[in-house]
């Protein structure tokens, strides 16, 4: 597992063993990749018949979705960005919020979550927050349920990462955000 940097300072991906890209790059490019996007919601497309999903019930309005999702999204991350560099809201910290669960009340290394820009949102990053407007991405997807633990696809890797990702920060030594750096 290696930790690269995406927005030097302030957000950082995972890149595991297995894979040829970082977390952030690899779900930015799976959400812009419209053949991927479009077989995976008509493979769970009775998914979209929840009623949090009404106003895209058909895969190709929620494809369309997410595709404009995405690119909002790395918009936005841009966006942020450049806020934090002058000390302006919104910032990360605005952005991401605390993923509920087992690590609700965990004050280090605290899971966190990203919206996409659409309410209700069909994208989720998550990440580990390291400190004040600093966040280390460890995965993400599409969701299509209440919960990761009902969402095709999360539900097989969300929770697994963030816990293998603690793990390694711990075996490693990296308690704060400056020790990504060195």
């Amino acid at each position: 597992m290696k930790i690269i940097a995406i927005y030097q300072q302030y957000i950082y991906s995972v890149q595991y063993d297995d894979q040829e890209e970082n977390e952030f790059d690899r779900l930015f490019d799976l959400w812009n990749d419209v053949e991927y996007v479009t077989q995976f919601l008509e493979e769970y497309q009775e998914y979209l018949s929840s009623p949090v999903w009404q106003q895209t019930p058909e895969p190709e309005d929620a494809a369309r979705q997410v595709l404009e999702e995405a690119t909002k999204l790395e918009e936005l991350f841009d966006s942020l960005y450049k806020n934090v560099l002058k000390g302006r809201k919104p910032d990360f910290d605005n952005h991401f919020s605390f993923l509920e669960g087992d690590y609700k009340y965990s004050l280090q290394w605290s899971p966190m979550k990203s919206y996409g820009t659409y309410r209700p949102s069909l994208l989720r990053m998550y990440a580990i927050k390291m400190k004040e407007n600093v966040y280390l991405i460890t995965g993400g997807g599409i969701k299509l349920a209440d919960k990761i633990q009902n969402s095709p696809d999360l539900k097989d890797h969300v929770l697994q990462n963030i816990g293998k990702v603690r793990s390694f920060l711990k075996e490693n030594g990296i308690f704060e955000a400056d020790d990504m750096n060195e």
